[in-house]
């Protein structure tokens, strides 16, 4: 066996990036940015008013007293809606009644909110004194000409799209998604919807794992269940030929009927590492097939998922060039006291509780790696060092976010 983090680094040195295309805006939601994206102009690309009211002299609403306590009255010039310029420079005594977004006209350096003047005719009351900077927003304060807007590996979200398209971009370079294929094994295993006999259960692995790689950003397909036959499992791993990723459930233990590590080798696999010191999951096997990544995971729906985000997700990130391949870890509070058998590196399927400024998680109360209500209900997983037999509640502890933040 080898240890989690050697492992891991194995499966992300033999994951190589992905040619790169370019798709339309709106179809960019969820891909990977492959270049870095720059700012062709200042973001905003004038100084505008972020308030409806009045483009003054800041200095001009410092009060005399000719106007009641506390106010002064200006010549308005005219009035700008959003989308204008101004063709007039606003100068002693003077304002331009204003709209939120207009450019900001000349010799105004700050907007008078409209609930804090009273207009009558072609004057305005200011009743409140303002500074110079007050309700405007400054050319190139978001980004400047030439900034990068987006680094290359960033995911796309709404907030990317906003960005993009505040950049000027119709069209943006996006990172092929990998092709994976999802092979489900066992004579045990009957689909959805089939009948069943005695002694079967039903395939969750193929379903979940399929999901798993959609949700990861991967073009997923699944090719069925390969029975225990040499036969069965060679036909459904030709079809996987064309895979960037091939991942397999089941089979992959040292049992009469595991025959998944033999016929991988037996098809061209060269095997990079069999056995992982963690728990739930030691059986799972990754190698490779030219550039084809190949990962057996265990039959156990849990130990499958688990190790799916443990390695196949990081995995799937390297190939879309993603600057940090996932699960995102991080830290919280463990909520109870856990006591554990050393020697593994292992994950607990936990949760959240209390909604305090502070994450504290808690161990789902059953880790049998059978028990897929524990994904279900697990939002995250609780790193547990090997070395490690009891950890106090109220410790710091490393947790991967499997749902992101």
């Amino acid at each position: 066996m080898i240890e989690y983090t050697d492992a891991r680094a194995r499966v992300l040195a033999a994951a190589k990036g992905l040619p790169a295309g370019s798709v339309p805006l709106p179809q960019s939601l969820g891909r990977t940015l492959a270049r870095d994206i720059k700012a062709a102009e200042n973001i905003p690309p004038f100084t505008k008013a972020t308030m409806d009211g009045y483009a003054v002299r800041a200095a001009d609403t410092r009060s005399s007293g000719t106007a009641g306590a506390g106010a002064v009255e200006l010549d308005v010039l005219e009035d700008l809606p959003a989308g204008r310029l101004s063709r007039k420079t606003v100068g002693p005594g003077q304002a331009v009644r204003i709209m939120t977004g207009a450019p900001l006209p000349a010799g105004a350096d700050a907007v008078v909110m409209v609930e804090d003047t009273g207009k009558a005719g072609r004057r305005v009351t200011v009743r409140r004194e303002v500074g110079p900077g007050d309700n405007i927003g400054l050319a190139g304060e978001d980004l400047k000409k030439g900034e990068i807007a987006l680094g290359r590996g960033a995911l796309i979200g709404p907030a990317e799209i906003g960005m993009l398209a505040a950049a000027g971009r119709h069209r943006v370079p996006v990172t092929r998604r990998p092709r994976l294929a999802v092979i489900a094994t066992g004579d045990e295993i009957v689909e959805p919807g089939e009948r069943k006999r005695r002694g079967q259960i039903r395939n969750a692995n193929g379903p979940a794992l399929t999901a798993l790689a959609l949700a990861a950003g991967a073009e997923a397909v699944y090719l069925g269940i390969a029975r225990d036959k040499n036969s069965s499992l060679a036909a459904k791993l030709a079809k996987a030929s064309g895979a960037d990723i091939l991942v397999l459930s089941g089979g992959v233990s040292v049992g009469d009927y595991d025959l998944v590590k033999a016929e991988l080798e037996a098809a061209g696999v060269e095997p990079v590492f069999w056995q992982v010191r963690i728990k739930p999951g030691k059986p799972v096997f990754f190698g490779v097939r030219g550039r084809q990544l190949v990962f057996g995971l265990p039959g156990n729906p849990t130990s499958a998922m688990v190790t799916f985000h443990l390695f196949v997700r990081p995995a799937i990130d390297r190939l879309l060039g993603c600057a940090v391949p996932g699960p995102e870890p991080a830290t919280a509070i463990l909520g109870e006291t856990v006591v554990l058998k050393p020697g593994r590196t292992q994950f607990l399927r936990g949760r959240f509780v209390g909604r305090g400024p502070i994450l504290t998680v808690v161990p789902y109360e059953d880790q049998r790696s059978g028990v897929l209500r524990s994904m279900v209900r697990g939002r995250v997983l609780i790193v547990v060092p090997a070395d490690a037999a009891r950890i106090e509640a109220g410790r710091e502890v490393e947790i991967l976010l499997m749902d992101g933040l």
